[in-house]
């Protein structure tokens, strides 16, 4: 269990981590919100990369900055170093020397991939460099992975692959990933975090996403604008127009007859919402909260 009471960060005049308390379960935890929200920041702060202006992280009942927490997190920030014209092996070895590294699942991760290892790291693509200090952090002994936008640019093939890995591991390791993209998740964190300008927007089972938001199909005669909805006291989450057909989120249940007796209503009808929808409407949730 990492607990992060009234955690505050800030770099000059911006407060990157605003007094945020939460507590990290074991499993994978998805670490979402828009760029800017504070993701790296708090996954600095967790790995003691940064030092907190004031609160503090407690893992496993033990201060952070404490060698004895810090030996169980393994951190991949978004921009990972490789050694100076090192092969992949040296590369490896380098982070060997830094934490608790598998070789076998490495290499057999490595393999999964399709990554050649008699090659130099500056002579492998962006992709491939990410690629490599995944492979590396998911071969990692540690008790916590951080992963720092870690799957971004990754192709569907590969992304399929490292979710595989990480679903292996997740009885015995706990996950914190960072993404400001949202499909990149898809399906893989069983629970999450929601940053907005450094605070939590909403925290818990990824189950509970949007179980508040309700969608609507309208459609009326003559035009209907999303602030004639809010006239009626309806928190509009999400208004899109195709055509004269409006596709409306609302924060919290309707009543239907309300809108049949102020419009000339032709059609009013709940819709599904898509899964691909809900991390979205609740990050534009958490952004309006906190305006």
């Amino acid at each position: 269990m990492i607990e992060i009471k009234n955690l505050v960060k800030t770099f000059g005049s911006v407060r990157a981590v605003d007094d945020l308390s939460i507590t990290v379960n074991s499993g994978i935890n998805g670490l979402i919100g828009e760029n800017g929200a504070g993701k790296s920041t708090l996954l600095r702060l967790i790995s003691d990369v940064y030092q907190p202006d004031s609160g503090e992280i407690i893992i496993d009942g033990i201060k952070n900055n404490d060698i004895r927490a810090k030996k169980d997190v393994f951190f991949l920030p978004d921009n990972p170093a490789a050694p100076h014209n090192s092969a992949v092996m040296q590369t490896f070895e380098f982070y060997s020397t830094l934490f608790d590294l598998d070789k076998d699942k490495f290499m057999e991760i490595m393999n999964k991939l399709s990554l050649p290892i008699d090659r130099k790291v500056s002579t492998y693509s962006k992709g491939m460099r990410r690629q490599l200090f995944i492979a590396i952090a998911l071969s990692s002994n540690a008790k916590y992975a951080l992963l720092d936008e870690a799957f971004d640019g990754l192709d569907p093939l590969v992304l399929a692959t490292v979710r595989e890995e990480i679903i292996k591991d997740a009885d015995k390791k706990t996950y914190i990933v960072s993404s400001h993209n949202i499909s990149s998740l898809e399906r893989l964190c069983d629970s999450f975090i929601l940053l907005s300008k450094g605070r939590v927007g909403k925290n818990g089972d990824v189950e509970h996403l949007g179980e508040n938001f309700v969608k609507y199909q309208i459609l009326v005669k003559g035009q209907l604008e999303q602030k004639d909805l809010e006239a009626l006291s309806y928190r509009v989450l999400s208004f899109k127009k195709v055509g004269s057909l409006c596709n409306v989120v609302f924060h919290d249940e309707i009543d239907e007859s309300i809108i049949r007796n102020k419009m000339d209503v032709i059609l009013l009808e709940k819709i599904a919402i898509d899964p691909d929808e809900l991390i979205a409407l609740e990050m534009l949730d958490a952004r309006k909260e906190n305006k």
